[in-house]
C-alpha cells in the first residue's frame, strides 16, 4: 500500500486534477489522502462532495492552516495510524502523475537502495525546468550564515524588487525574462541517481523505514520555506538515506508569474524573505542545539 498525501488549500480544481492523475494513471494498491489546511472558502465541501463515493480517497480537515509541515505531517499521520502503508507520498496539489508504473518504480529503487526519502524528477511545465535536486546544501552554521546574508540583502533591496515587479507585470518583458531562463534551465535535467543530495519540497516519497523511524514527516516548527533543507540535514545527521532518481517523475504545474503585479511582487518577496530567515533561524537553534549534545 502507497499513501499519497496532498496538501489542499483554497482552489478546488488544482486538487481534483492532481488526485484524478493518479486515479487514472498510477497502478497498484494506493490510498489519497488531501488535506485541507484549514481553507476560508467552500473548497473542503466541493472536494468532499467530489469524492465522496471513491473509497481511494480520504478528505480531511487541518482544524487550522499552521503552514506547510504541519499541513503535511497531518496526514503523514493519519496516514500512517490508519493504512500502516509501506510508502507515503507527500505532494503539492499542483501536479500530475503519468506514468502507469509509479509504485513499481518507487519499490524497485526502494529494493535497490532501501532509501528513507526519495525524490523524483519534478518538471515545473511552466519554468520548463527540471528542480529536483536542489541545487544547494545548508548543512553547517557558515552555510546558514551565507544564506541568511543572502536572503537579507534581498529583503532589504526594496527598490529592486519593486522594480523587478513593474517588469514582470509587462507581458512583452516577462515572456523574454522567462524565454531566457527556460533555454537555461533545459541544460539542467541530472539523468542519474544521485545521494547526498537536498530533495525539493514539493514531493517526497517516504518508506517505511522513515515512517517506522518517524513520527512526522518534515520539522514541525516551520510554518513556510525550508522544509526540504530541514529534513537534508536531519537525514545526514539521523543517518537517513536520501535518494534523487530520475526514472520516477512527476510534472509541477505551478504558475511562476504569480501576482506579477507593480507592487505585489515585492510585498510577496519581502514576506517570503522573512519567513525564509525565521526557518533558517530555527535550523541554526537545531544545529547549535546538536553540537551541544555532541
Amino acid at each position: 500500500m502507497t499513501c499519497f498525501v496532498i496538501l489542499h488549500y483554497l482552489v478546488a480544481e488544482e486538487t481534483i486534477s492532481t488526485v484524478n492523475s493518479i486515479l487514472k494513471n498510477v497502478e497498484g494498491e494506493l490510498q489519497i489522502i488531501i488535506v485541507d489546511n484549514c481553507s476560508p472558502n467552500d473548497s473542503f465541501a466541493v472536494l468532499t462532495d467530489t469524492y465522496c463515493h471513491e473509497s481511494r480517497v480520504d478528505v480531511i480537515k487541518n482544524q487550522t492552516n499552521a503552514g506547510y509541515a504541519k499541513g503535511i505531517n497531518f496526514g503523514y499521520d493519519f496516514a500512517k495510524e490508519k493504512y500502516k502503508p509501506a510508502f507515503i507520498v507527500a505532494m503539492n496539489n499542483d501536479m500530475e502523475i503519468r506514468q502507469h508504473d509509479f509504485l513499481k518504480k518507487i519499490q524497485a529503487i526502494y529494493d535497490e537502495t532501501h532509501f528513507f526519502v526519495l525524490g523524483p524528477d519534478v518538471y515545473s511545465t511552466s519554468a520548463e525546468k527540471h528542480q529536483n535536486p536542489e541545487p544547494d546544501h545548508i548543512r553547517t552554521i557558515q552555510e546558514i550564515d551565507q544564506h541568511v546574508k543572502d536572503v537579507q540583502q534581498t529583503k532589504d533591496n526594496t527598490l529592486k524588487l519593486r522594480l523587478k515587479g513593474m517588469l514582470r507585470s509587462s507581458k512583452l518583458i516577462s515572456d523574454l525574462y522567462y524565454g531566457k531562463k527556460k533555454a537555461e534551465n533545459k541544460e539542467k535535467f541530472i539523468a542519474t541517481r544521485q545521494t547526498d543530495v537536498t530533495l525539493h519540497g514539493s514531493c517526497l516519497i517516504f518508506s517505511e523505514l522513515f515512517i517506522a523511524k518517524r513520527a512526522y514527516a518534515l520539522y514541525p516548527e516551520t510554518e513556510f520555506y525550508c522544509e526540504s533543507q530541514i529534513l537534508d540535514y536531519e537525514c545526514i545527521r539521523d543517518g537517513m538515506l536520501q535518494i534523487y532518481d530520475p526514472s520516477v517523475q512527476i510534472f509541477h504545474h505551478e504558475d511562476v508569474a504569480t501576482d506579477a503585479v507593480a507592487g505585489s511582487y515585492a510585498a510577496k518577496m519581502v514576506k517570503k524573505c522573512e519567513r525564509v530567515l525565521d526557518s533558517l533561524e530555527l535550523l541554526r537553534q537545531m544545529m547549535l542545539e546538536d553540537q551541544k549534545n555532541g
